[in-house]
């Protein structure tokens, strides 16, 4: 059976996206998570996933880090970011992640479930105004475009172990928390570095910086 995941952690919110689904979409089940380890646990394990709805928001996304790696992980599922920002930068931001559309939670049910049957049947999606204002410039500078494919080069264990590097964590610290080896986070670190093109920890930690920092209000 296809099914639709619903990332919030907001409760009533998500209740809110579960109610619009479950009625536009009568024949698809709805999958739930709170926070970016439920939604990407939901992405690894079901194969009948057609559409991701996001909150940016959600504990554990590390500003548009989660959305990367939720994109990488499922490239062939569209995701379509939710947020109570409503800004053409972060609507051309979440375009430019690999995300298929940008809701802003002040959308109405039935412009919500609109918008959702247009990405489902494999358009982008963005409201008119927003759509118009981004035609006129905005999104990402080039460097931060080559910064997202960067990341996007980094396997799952590398972006865990670059955002415990951003948090200030040492390689032992590293190490016990993801119960590897001192010496595998020490490989790990070096081609990080080696697919950001930097040459030290420091340097990774400010370039990642740039993208896992970012997080509309």
């Amino acid at each position: 059976m296809p099914a639709i995941l619903i990332a919030d952690d907001h409760p009533l919110f998500r209740e809110a996206l579960h109610q619009v689904v479950t009625e536009a979409f009568a024949d698809f089940a709805v999958r739930l998570a709170k926070d970016f380890e439920q939604a990407m646990a939901a992405v690894c394990e079901d194969d009948g996933l057609e559409l991701v709805l996001l909150d940016l928001n959600m504990p554990g996304m590390n500003g548009f880090n989660g959305l990367i790696a939720l994109r990488n992980q499922v490239p062939m599922v569209p995701i379509v970011v939710v947020s109570a920002s409503e800004t053409a930068e972060t609507a051309g931001q979440v375009l430019t992640f690999g995300a298929s559309g940008f809701l802003p939670k002040s959308l109405s049910k039935g412009e919500m479930a609109a918008a959702l049957r247009r990405v489902l049947d494999g358009d982008v999606y963005l409201p008119p105004e927003l759509e118009a204002e981004l035609e006129t410039g905005g999104g990402l500078s080039a460097a931060d475009r080559a910064l997202v494919e960067q990341l996007g080069a980094l396997t799952h264990q590398q972006r865990k172990v670059l955002e415990m590097l951003v948090a200030g964590k040492s390689n032992k610290v590293i190490a016990y928390e993801l119960d590897i080896a001192e010496s595998t986070v020490k490989a790990h670190v070096s081609a990080i570095l080696r697919k950001l093109g930097v040459t030290s920890r420091t340097q990774a930690v400010i370039t990642a910086g740039r993208i896992i920092g970012r997080l509309p209000s």
